[in-house]
């Protein structure tokens, strides 16, 4: 979260306060290898060449304006409450999260971390007028990105807005699911850490499995005063001392903008990139080159050596600016900061994380059939809500006397109830609901012949 919009959450709300932590704007252009590009080596990104796709980047904020750094780099934009995909911040806080991440080398603006490898999907779920929303709603917006994967090739979702107050049981089974199912399809999810001044992590920052990024000075090296830091907290990345822009004027303003939101849209960019010229990388194995290659400090270069991607290190630098820009080799570093535990234990309170599956064949279909009188409804006792059942009713048709597919359909729903007629078996199996090539094996029911109150019910010939 940004020190632009410190975001508190409290019983479900979130507080928007705006805090400018720089002084007057110096009318200057943009600055072609930004401070916090130097501090993470990742200076040479935003001269990379192009990789064969660029990977989508879902940000999952506050909304997005179209400004000359933003209307090449975004290319879709929703918002949840089915309104527009503008930013609702007064501050505009995700616009200048996408100017972070993807802003490109267009002399308006800023520079951001990877603008020629990621494309910026813009989720908003701050309502226009608001400055709070439920909990649930990162559950909502999670499940959106999921669902325009495929579309944009969407490799990580970053989450920059946050609370220091434990969820419910219910909201942390959720959104916990909801972060599984993310990992299950291939994406990272990444949170701030939280600007409560040292404070243990927000959420949903806190979750075992996500990504949660703290902020450096990107000068220093050091820990952002504002930053939360402790047990849970897994990378460093520059987040304050940083170069930005105003988002709307395009006037560079050094130190306009920082908090844990920078960094943790730093990070999510050059994970991003990483699985955009990498694109067999599982998302553990991406997190770990970007976590493991300084010892939990954004290393971007050392992390793309890593991955066998030394070559994109070398043409980016080499496509950079001469006079701003030395090749650096990659070396490993101590963290500036004091400590960084990579324990990834739930925060004290917290309910137990819920299980799941992981990508492959989906369970076969667990199904109870009952019937009442002409009624039978068939239950689905594991059926998750990522997933659809689809039937298929089979009887004998004519003066066949081998079964035949009556009817078929498709339901979002854990039971169904359908007139048995002719229906002697019915054949059920799972269907991915974001991906419908995704099935589960069909399981084949016997219909009951009678209803429990003793009515006879057709009798299979």
């Amino acid at each position: 979260m940004s020190r632009g919009v410190a975001a508190t959450l409290a019983a479900g709300v979130l507080l928007g306060l705006a805090v400018v932590c720089g002084g007057a704007a110096a009318a200057q252009a943009e600055v072609a290898v930004s401070t916090q590009a130097q501090a993470d080596n990742g200076a040479f990104l935003a001269y990379a060449p192009a990789p064969v796709r660029p990977a989508g980047l879902c940000l999952v904020d506050t909304g997005v304006d179209l400004n000359p750094d933003t209307q090449t780099s975004v290319v879709y934009r929703t918002a949840i409450d089915g309104g527009s995909g503008d930013d609702a911040s007064p501050d505009a806080h995700g616009t200048i999260m996408a100017m972070m991440a993807a802003a490109p080398a267009n002399g308006w603006g800023m520079i951001g971390t990877a603008p020629t490898a990621v494309r910026i999907v813009s989720v908003r779920i701050l309502e226009p007028g608001q400055t709070t929303f439920p909990f649930l709603y990162y559950t909502t917006a999670i499940n959106v990105c999921l669902q325009l994967q495929s579309e944009y090739n969407i490799k990580v979702i970053n989450l920059s807005l946050g609370t220091s107050q434990t969820p419910s049981s219910a909201d942390y089974i959720a959104i916990t699911n909801a972060v599984e199912q993310a990992n299950n399809y291939g994406i990272d999810v990444i949170a701030a850490a939280g600007n409560d001044t040292g404070g243990t992590l927000d959420y949903p920052a806190a979750l075992p499995a996500v990504l949660s990024v703290g902020a450096t000075d990107a000068r220093t090296g050091v820990f952002c005063s504002f930053s939360n830091r402790g047990t849970g907290l897994r990378l460093l990345a520059p987040g304050c001392d940083l170069d930005a822009a105003d988002p709307t004027s395009g006037v560079a303003d050094e130190n306009y903008w920082q908090g844990t939101s920078e960094a943790s849209a730093i990070a999510a960019a050059a994970l991003t990139a990483l699985r955009a010229y990498q694109p067999t990388l599982t998302p553990q194995v991406a997190e770990n080159d970007l976590t493991g290659a300084d010892n939990g400090t954004l290393n971007i270069a050392q992390a793309f050596n890593n991955a066998g991607l030394a070559s994109v290190v070398a043409a980016g630098t080499a496509a950079a600016p001469a006079s701003t820009l030395t090749s650096q080799p990659p070396t490993a570093s101590t963290p500036s900061a004091a400590s960084t535990p990579t324990s990834t234990a739930p925060s004290a309170g917290a309910p137990a994380q819920a299980g799941g599956n992981p990508l492959g064949a989906l369970p076969t279909p667990t199904v109870t059939v009952k019937r009442q009188g002409r009624q039978v409804t068939a239950v689905f006792a594991n059926r998750r809500d990522d997933m659809t059942v689809q039937l298929r009713l089979l009887g004998y048709a004519g003066h066949t006397k081998r079964l035949v597919v009556l009817h078929s359909l498709v339901a979002a729903a854990r039971s169904v109830t359908f007139a048995a007629n002719n229906t002697v078996e019915l054949q059920a199996r799972y269907r991915d609901s974001y991906d419908v090539e995704r099935t589960s094996p069909w399981r084949t029911v016997r219909l009951p012949r009678t209803d429990p109150s003793g009515a006879k019910g057709k009798a299979a010939r």
